[in-house]
């Protein structure tokens, strides 16, 4: 689930495939993505163990979109400041561990849930709880206990990170990470072709 409450110039070395499925469909038709050339840092909650790991999780699916851009458009990189941390992930059995913006924050009964507000052509930073620092563009919140193996965490956690990396849809074929229910661990052609597409759009909201 992807929530945008309102929810650079391409090099002429690259080509673009074109979408494989409509990136905005959760974002009422608007584009958004980082930064050309962006460092996105990503921080996990620290939480009790699980019976699966959400820190791996991580490291996989920000492995896996990394290899996506054709032009270092992006990179995802673990950190472990949360106020330095552009995209904050926990579970929801902690806190949250960000003081919503002005758009409202209501994840529901969503196994994973990507918030961000846009706010005059940009995402709201939001302060971490505890922080007098506004750094934070995009939260994440995932539910575990919809998750009980590690490959549907994988999946779970990958499918969110889309959205974070731009993708404010989702695919209507299962063989895709951004599928509603993900059921695969890493981005398909499909959603290689669909992020590379947008990433060499000028963004409606840059994150």
């Amino acid at each position: 689930m992807m929530s945008m409450l309102l929810v650079g110039c391409e090099s002429s070395t690259v080509v673009r495939p074109e979408f494989a499925y409509d990136p905005t469909s959760l974002t009422g038709g608007l584009l958004y993505r980082w930064s050309t050339g962006a460092r996105v840092r990503v921080f996990i909650e620290p939480m009790a163990a699980a019976g699966v790991d959400l820190a791996a999780a991580v490291q996989r699916a920000t492995i896996a979109w990394n290899a996506v851009p054709q032009a270092r458009e992006f990179t995802l990189e673990v950190v472990a400041n949360r106020d330095a941390a552009d995209v904050i992930m926990y579970d929801r059995s902690i806190p949250q561990p960000v003081v919503t913006g002005s758009c409202p924050f209501n994840p529901s009964g969503a196994a994973g849930y990507t918030y961000f507000c846009p706010l005059n052509g940009r995402a709201e930073r939001l302060r971490p709880v505890g922080s007098t620092v506004l750094t934070t563009s995009i939260v994440i919140r995932v539910d575990m206990t919809t998750t009980a193996t590690q490959a549907a965490l994988d999946a779970l956690v990958a499918h969110e990170l889309g959205h974070a990396v731009g993708i404010g849809g989702h695919s209507p074929e299962t063989s895709d990470v951004m599928y509603t229910r993900p059921s695969v661990r890493a981005p398909s052609d499909r959603d290689r072709a669909t992020l590379r597409n947008l990433l060499g759009r000028a963004p409606d909201i840059t994150l």
